[in-house]
This record gives C-alpha cells, structure tokens and sequence, in this order.
C-alpha cells in the first residue's frame, strides 16, 4: 500500500520500503541492519533534515514525514536508527556553534557518519536523585559525568549530541566523539523488539569538551529549540508501523470473513483518517497561526497501531504465536509505541480509548 507524501529521493520510496522489508524479514532481531543502512544512504534519507549549505537538501515537513513513514513500514529499527540521527542533525544545525555544524553535517549527509542522541537525561525528571549527567567546568570547557540511558546505534554512530546539568543548574549541549576518552558504551540492550538497533547506556567519566564541541550554553534550557516536524515524527513512524501492520492484515484476511468484511471498510477508513489528520498537520507546520493537535494525532495513531496489531495476531492463528513468526514481530514491534516518546498525556489519551 503507496504511502503519501512527496519524494526526491535517489531511490522510488516504495522500492525502498520494499527493500527495507525484505531484508528485515531476512535478517535475524540482534543484529546490526548494515545494508538496510546503506539502503538510507542509497536513497538520500541521511540529508533530508540538513541544510543545502551543510550538504543536506532540507526537504519540507510533509516530504520529511513521508520518509519516516515510509522507512517504517520497511523496518521499524532503521526508523528508529534515523529519526535519532535526524535529532542529532536538526539540533547541530539550530545550535549556536555554526563552526562545528560546518564541520560535522556535510558528513552526515551524506551518510559517512553516522550521529544519533543522548539527551534524555535532559528530559526526564530526576528530583530526587539529581540530574543524570553533571557538567562542571575545566578550563576554557566543560567536563561531563553521568550516563545517557538510552543512546540508539550507540556502538555504530560517531558522534553523540548530549548535554549535561551545572552546579548552578544551568544546561549545556555537546557533541561527544563515541572514542573521546573516559566514554564507554555498555553491550546493546536485550528489547522485546527493536534490539538490532543496538540502544545502549552510554557512560561518561570525565568526558572533556572543549570550547569547538559545544553547541549551546550554559543557558537555563539547551534543548528549548527543537525542529518544527519533531512533534509528529514518532507519529509518522507509528503510520509506517501501522501501514505494515495494515499490509499484514490483508495478506492473512482470506482466512477469516469477518477480517474480509473489516478491509471493506472499517479498517482502511480508519487507516485513511488517521494518515490524513497527520499529513494535514505536516502541511500546518509552516504556518505560525495554525494550532497543530500532535498529542492527539499522536494518541490516535497509538490506537491504530493497537488495533492492527491485535488483529494481525489473531489472523495469524497459533503459529502467530511463535516468536519466529513475521506476525509475532510486528506485534511486539507495536507495542514499542506504547513506551516510545509517550508523555502522560499521550499515556491517558491512549489508555482512554483502549477502555472507553
């Protein structure tokens, strides 16, 4: 099933889905999706978040979200693997250190290498326990000490965009070599899903970073910019998870009647309106008097997902079942969406539409 949205890429984005897909139902779930990498490189996928200046091609928001959603449908983990090295691109490219986006983006663009992120222990509340990474002064830089949880392609990325907290509470914002000294990355974690996206605790002891790695601070909050289409892109990646899910459904319908009857027109209605409101959003973005409802769109897709997860299951039948199966990995897959970038208030807007 075509996604929509615009494509300029090197590659026909649904023969870039296509390729993505059979190469993950070939692979096994622990290891390391190099050619599904080069496939991104071969389409153009590394630049579409950089400037023309840094070497990118800056596609528009709608184009940018018909690249997640159609890297998704091919390969959740490869989505995952991109939309982190987009975050990483994207605050590079907006942070105040523009001799350093010079340096580095041009080779992310053009897919030599490889960035991804470490910010959540900017993100997440630590009141108790303090922050999760410190900075402290050393000479004209910065030291950092503390972990970044979660780092995606840990192992495989060469640069890391990290932060760290001061004494006084201000942030700074950094990019952290993956061989700098005192930096360890832990062994790839064991996920229900998604472990050859090699996410791994990242470690930092006495990491040091001069005044020509960082990119923002000390101010009160270094990440207060983020890109316009950062919003939606968990909810793009969630339409390609559901389109596969989707594609998954109709491959088994002929089993069950009542699945026939679903594919009529309850299923892809829903489908349908779900991929419209976010597109709609996408087109929204550069207008700065829109009101774009992204934990709305983003609850709904959540449902989706749910939805086609559990009936892809249930036309698989018991060897659904098996982990082995295509079935019971997208399933697990889906869940992912529950967990991913799910603020409490996407938690209670999808809790209430499973119950009410």
């Amino acid at each position: 099933m075509p996604v929509s949205g615009e494509w300029n890429g090197v590659m026909d984005i649904n023969a870039l889905r296509t390729q993505l897909r059979d190469r993950q139902l070939k692979g096994d779930e622990r290891t390391w999706p190099g050619g599904s990498v080069d496939l991104l490189t071969e389409a153009g996928c590394w630049g579409r978040v950089i400037a023309t200046d840094h070497g990118g091609t800056a596609v528009d928001p709608a184009e940018q979200i018909s690249t997640y959603v159609a890297v998704a449908a091919g390969s959740l983990t490869m989505a995952l693997i991109l939309t982190q090295h987009d975050g990483a691109c994207e605050l590079l490219g907006d942070c105040d250190n523009q001799a350093l986006a010079s340096r580095v983006l041009p080779k992310c663009a053009d897919g030599s290498c490889l960035a991804t992120v470490g910010i959540s222990q900017l993100t997440t509340s630590r009141r108790t326990s303090g922050p999760g990474m410190r900075a402290a002064k050393s000479g004209d830089g910065f030291q950092l000490t503390g972990i970044m949880p979660w780092v995606t392609a840990a192992r495989h990325a060469d640069f890391i965009v990290t932060g760290g907290v001061l004494p006084d509470g201000n942030q700074i914002l950094a990019l952290v070599e993956t061989d700098a000294p005192g930096l360890t990355i832990a062994d790839p974690m064991e996920f229900v899903a998604l472990s050859s996206s090699y996410t791994s605790e990242v470690r930092c002891d006495g990491v040091e970073i001069d005044r020509d790695h960082l990119m923002r601070g000390p101010v009160e909050r270094a990440l207060a910019l983020q890109s316009p289409v950062k919003p939606l892109s968990v909810s793009a990646v969630g339409l390609g998870m559901a389109s596969a899910l989707l594609e998954a459904v109709r491959e088994r319908s002929p089993s069950l009647p009542q699945a026939a009857n679903l594919l009529s027109g309850a299923i892809p209605d829903r489908f349908e309106a779900v991929r419209q409101r976010l597109f709609d959003a996408a087109d929204a973005l550069g207008d700065p008097d829109a009101e774009v409802p992204a934990m709305d769109i983003r609850v709904a897709v959540n449902d989706l997902v749910i939805r086609l997860a559990s009936t892809c299951l249930t036309l698989a039948k018991g060897s659904g079942y098996l982990s082995t199966h295509p079935a019971q990995r997208l399933f697990r897959e889906a869940m992912f969406f529950l967990v991913w970038s799910a603020p409490p208030h996407v938690q209670a807007g999808t809790l209430d539409l499973l119950w009410t």
